[in-house]
């Protein structure tokens, strides 16, 4: 497990990618190999094969990263397997029947092109059945001990199950029962109180101990935890542990000094320059890109349902700022009629046809690149929310105003990682994401919202 822009990256979905990159060029070579034997290989030699593998390997893993076969973090049964590797086997079939005809001298052709979908094939099935058995019973495991039993523990204990196939183990709690019932968690227990602690991390041959108490008070085993840190046991706070694991902030259980003291939240002047200047060069490049889609969308909503192309609606922007944000309309004309702003639903009544898929497919969003140019949005940033909503959650949501302290955007780390927030509830889990974005935005998070930000357009997900 290594650390990626303050989230922890499971090594084993890199090592995944690479072995099946691997897997796919030998393949090709393979089916070369085999028919240049027979002397049907044609004209191709080694190094065109090599080239052809590359696509192959391209078209493939790009389809197996948008059934999400590389976030070993789920689980996929013998069945959904097979029905992925399927879905793969077709994708690439397309893919590669388009290159041969755009591209000829990339293609893949004859008995060599039904030779390399087999053998991928077959060699990726055996390999994900054997990998699958690994992860499941060889796999090396992180113990994890959580010393506390409040909220915090219980909050971290379910982060730790959920990625049990990257790599870590829970072993169980550290504390008394009259502060909290973690216990619940899984097949976790309370092993033992905090004068056993040492004990537990031996026992149990623990590698890092989670410190997730509800507040600091007496019996806190200071001595233990030096000794056990000096010894190579890495004895970590529960916050940032937590912000790794899961990608936010749990604003629920954390005090000011948490934002006061924690690095992060502070943007150096070049930062936010050069991101401006990304925003800008990218708004420009997908408006001239898009403009014949963006003229044939504009004309669907026209003759869908009477009313304008176009819907302006006032949001809030950095420092609080009010702008009007620009979209498709996708909703009736009369959809507010009564003037009071409504939360989105989901399969709300009020979408139009056109307006439905637009929205599930994020092509409503588009005109914004138009604010993105304005310097309303950049392109990166957490979503801009409407001033009645934001006085609302002010009010009801701790620490909700620091989302002003950065430029909204036009896509963000809440938005590839949360389906969709139409409820103050919703809002409240979405600003988690949104604060783990303020205190760790860098161009490389920018780039890796923007990748998962097209799986997600291409997919239709977390739209309603």
């Amino acid at each position: 497990m290594i650390t990626l822009e303050n989230r922890f990256f499971p090594l084993r979905s890199a090592v995944c990618f690479c072995i099946e990159g691997g897997i796919i060029l030998a393949s090709v070579v393979a089916s070369f190999s085999l028919l240049h034997k027979t002397g049907d290989a044609g004209t191709i030699g080694f190094q065109d094969a090599i080239a052809r593998g590359v696509v192959v390997a391209f078209f493939y893993q790009t389809c197996m990263y948008l059934l999400d076969m590389y976030d070993l973090k789920h689980s996929q049964t013998w069945g959904e397997l097979i029905f992925s590797l399927v879905l793969a086997v077709g994708f690439v079939c397309i893919g590669i029947g388009l290159v041969t005809y755009v591209v000829p001298g990339f293609g893949v052709e004859g008995a060599m092109y039904y030779l390399t979908i087999l053998f991928a094939a077959i060699f990726l099935l055996i390999w994900r059945m054997v990998f699958a058995i690994y992860l499941t019973r060889f796999a090396s495991k992180e113990n994890i001990l959580v010393m506390g039993t409040g909220e915090p523990a219980r909050l971290v204990g379910e982060e730790i199950l959920k990625r049990e196939r990257l790599g870590f183990r829970l072993v169980g709690f550290v504390g008394d029962t009259e502060d909290g019932n973690p216990h619940a968690v899984g097949k976790a227990r309370i092993l033992g109180d905090y004068s056993q602690v040492a004990e537990l991390v031996r026992a149990n041959r623990v590698r890092r101990l989670v410190v997730a108490f509800s507040e600091r008070r007496g019996g806190y085993p200071v001595d233990s935890l030096l000794d056990l840190r000096v010894k190579g046991c890495y004895v970590t706070e529960w916050a940032s542990f937590f912000e790794k694991l899961s990608g936010r902030i749990p604003i629920d259980n954390l005090s000011p000094s948490y934002f006061i003291f924690q690095d992060g939240f502070r943007k150096s002047t070049s930062l936010l320059y050069f991101r401006r200047i990304v925003s800008l060069s990218f708004a420009a490049g997908l408006l001239l890109l898009l403009f014949p889609l963006l003229l044939f969308i504009a004309f669907l909503v026209k003759v869908d349902t009477p009313g304008p192309v176009f819907y302006t609606q006032k949001r809030v922007g950095k420092k609080g700022k009010i702008f009007d944000i620009i979209k498709f309309r996708s909703m009736r004309k009369d959809a507010e009629e009564n003037g009071r702003p409504q939360w989105a639903v989901r399969n709300d009544p009020r979408v139009t046809r056109v307006g439905k898929f637009i929205r599930a497919t994020r092509l409503d969003e588009l005109p914004q690149l138009i604010n993105v140019l304005c310097g309303d949005l950049d392109i990166v940033g957490p979503r801009p929310e409407r001033p009645e909503f934001v006085e609302e959650l002010n009010k009801v949501i701790p620490y909700y105003t620091l989302r002003d302290t950065v430029k909204p955007g036009l896509t963000g780390w809440a938005q590839v990682m949360f389906p969709y927030s139409g409820t103050i509830e919703e809002s409240k889990d979405k600003l988690q994401y949104d604060l783990f974005y303020i205190k760790n935005m860098s161009v490389k998070l920018d780039f890796l919202i923007l990748f998962k930000t097209v799986k997600i357009v291409l997919l239709g997900r977390g739209a309603i």
